[in-house]
């Protein structure tokens, strides 16, 4: 008996793997969906050309100001009145090199100017060339010194996150530099808070120094702005600081000198900018030099200055932020060291 029931068992379960075999074989496979190639249309003879497209965005978009511009990954398209489109038009690189404060580089395709948005970081400030990281030189010859620096945007480092010569020359010389600068300001009180009422305030304050070993002056490109305005200089023998119209350039310049002589009796520098393009700065410049004269001031002077003047364009844009304005590597690698033939004694 008990063989018969698991005879009948075994039996059992072998015809219930076989439906199961059964069942599964005549499940149907699962069919695949044909996928449709996506096809771009050829343009007609008569089509006409309706707009270029950046479909592909170059593979580099973050820059320093300086380096090359590179397109590579970059796809532009064709679009075509009838619907038709040409793919990776060939282009001519406009942009060479990425100037400072840029958004955008260009490119030619098809005779048009295209322009491919990128971000500038500007190479001149990275924190290489921080006062931070500049070295310090111990018993410096000019080491406790004191020096005054008057001025607007160029003194203050308006494009330099307020790091200028004056900074790095007080770092690395172990002395001190007070700076009085205020961007936008005019050495004439033609415009408000000026050199001159600025100065004067200075000269006020409890904080004035009692003793200083140079005060040097930076001649104002926003000065430019006011050319009816530059005034006269005054004969030689008028040396007083109230004898000097302070609502023109030049009365104002010779005011300044008058009084810092008056109150720490110690050597005067004026310093021009290089030269750049503006009709009116080279009168002054040319004012600078009588008045360097009369009151035997000296002049810093990088407008003249040809060999200083004379470096390439990859320099001028790590160094430059714009025309006026320089970077930290401009204040340090490129200004600094006139600045340090004039003020460090031989």
């Amino acid at each position: 008996m008990k063989k018969a029931v698991l005879a009948f068992f075994c039996m059992t379960m072998i015809m219930s793997v076989a439906a199961c075999g059964a069942q599964k074989a005549e499940t149907p496979a699962a069919t695949e969906v044909p996928q449709m190639e996506e096809t771009v249309k050829t343009p007609s003879p008569d089509a006409t050309l309706e707009k270029l497209k950046v479909v592909q965005r170059p593979d580099k978009t973050e820059y320093k100001s300086g380096e090359e511009f590179d397109p590579s990954g970059m796809i532009i398209q064709a679009l075509y009145s009838d619907g038709g489109v040409i793919e990776n038009v060939e282009y001519e690189v406009l942009t060479k090199v990425i100037p400072p404060k840029t958004t955008a580089a260009q490119v030619k395709c098809m005779d048009q100017t295209l322009s491919i948005s990128i971000k500038v970081v500007t190479a001149g400030n990275a924190e290489e060339y921080s006062v931070a990281n500049t070295e310090t030189i111990e018993n410096s010859p000019v080491s406790g010194n004191v020096y005054f620096w008057l001025g607007s945007s160029v003194t203050y480092g308006a494009e330099s996150e307020g790091e200028t010569m004056a900074d790095f020359f007080a770092k690395k010389w172990s002395c001190t530099s007070v700076k009085e600068a205020v961007s936008g300001t005019t050495l004439s009180t033609k415009a408000p808070n000026s050199y001159v009422e600025r100065f004067e305030k200075y000269l006020q304050s409890a904080d004035r120094a009692e003793h200083l070993d140079g005060f040097i002056c930076q001649l104002s490109t926003n000065d430019t702005r006011y050319p009816d305005d530059l005034g006269i200089i005054m004969p030689a023998f008028i040396t007083g600081s109230d004898a000097f119209d302070t609502a023109t350039t030049f009365g104002a310049m010779e005011y300044i000198i008058a009084k810092a002589k008056e109150t720490w009796d110690c050597p005067v520098y004026f310093y021009t900018n290089p030269p750049y393009s503006n009709a009116v700065y080279p009168g002054m410049v040319d004012g600078l030099m009588k008045i360097a004269e009369k009151w035997d001031v000296k002049i810093i002077d990088l407008y003249h200055d040809e060999q200083f003047n004379q470096i390439s364009d990859e320099q001028r844009a790590l160094y430059m932020s714009d025309s006026v304005h320089p970077t930290k590597a401009g204040y340090r690698e490129w200004w600094l060291p006139k600045f340090e033939e004039a003020l460090i004694p031989e």
